[in-house]
């Protein structure tokens, strides 16, 4: 838990936190004009707020679909340093919305590297075969419109020309990994991302809706759910009186519960901001009043 504030646009994304080296080298390259990373499906950018996505976790990449976006999970604070955060993947329209899928930024970057588009992290796979197939069909051009009728022809070898220019692009962006970052593929996707999934649950000592649950400071607790249709004011004496732990379990559910929606409830998200900020958490208060 953090219980300072830098002022600058950038700390208004971090609080406290220290942008990873990794992390401004991928924005540096991002930044150099004709360079980009959209043909591994991703770009650096740090305004991804939804109100799916759960409080703790900071942005900072999207994949330009469906409101799709990978951030750093923080633990409401636990972490400590954001080049060893867990990284998430929030998609608004998926079931289930948020996916744990790499253990720090340096995963993340060798999956897409295997996978060959960032969004895919937002499946599930039982096979790298799986995997190859999907970015082969990602790949095919189809000569026909969604009603079967056939494409002209000159369209057809423009969708062709672009997957050429994509594939190109993946080798050469593969190159720039390795050689300028480091980045290497990890093989076994399915087994790596069910492992890490499997060591997650071990390790969390609260559990939330989401089903990624929080690692706090203590053994493992049992808190029962706050159910979200009672009164504004039960709200209020609920988080005037809640532990720690079941304040942390709180803000993580409302996420899920879709409560912070600007149309849903602005009461409950008032109050929430307030015990945010009056509990030192003065990052995820801020992000909640100006982005959800």
């Amino acid at each position: 838990m953090f219980s300072l504030f830098k002022s600058n646009s950038q700390d208004f994304f971090f609080g406290e936190y220290e942008k990873p080296d990794l992390l401004q080298k991928l924005e540096e390259y991002q930044n150099i004009r004709g360079q980009t990373w959209e043909w591994l499906g991703f770009y650096i950018e740090y305004d991804h707020h939804h109100s799916m996505t759960p409080l703790d976790v900071i942005p900072f990449a999207g994949t330009g679909g469906d409101g799709i976006h990978f951030g750093f999970l923080t633990d409401f604070g636990t972490v400590k340093d954001l080049s060893n955060a867990p990284i998430v993947c929030v998609s608004p329209s998926n079931d289930p919305p948020i996916r744990l899928v790499a253990q720090n930024l340096t995963d993340f970057l060798g999956l897409v590297l295997t996978i060959g588009e960032a969004e895919f992290l937002d499946d599930d796979y039982t096979s790298d075969e799986q995997i190859k197939a999907q970015l082969q069909e990602w790949d095919e051009v189809s000569e026909v419109d969604w009603k079967g009728n056939p494409l002209p022809k000159t369209e057809i070898e423009e969708m062709k020309q672009r997957r050429a220019e994509r594939r190109q692009g993946r080798v050469l962006l593969a190159k720039v990994l390795s050689e300028q970052f480091e980045i290497y593929p990890i093989t076994k996707v399915s087994q790596y991302i069910n492992d890490l999934r499997v060591v997650r649950k071990k390790e969390i000592t609260i559990e939330t809706l989401d089903g990624i649950g929080i690692k706090y400071r203590t053994e493992k607790l049992i808190i029962e759910g706050f159910d979200y249709s009672v009164e504004d004011n039960l709200v209020q004496s609920y988080l005037d009186k809640a532990s720690e732990a079941e304040r942390l379990k709180f803000y993580r559910d409302a996420t899920y519960n879709y409560i912070l929606s600007d149309d849903f409830d602005k009461v409950i998200k008032e109050l929430l901001i307030k015990s945010l900020q009056k509990h030192g958490y003065r990052r995820e208060g801020q992000i909640l009043k100006k982005k959800y």
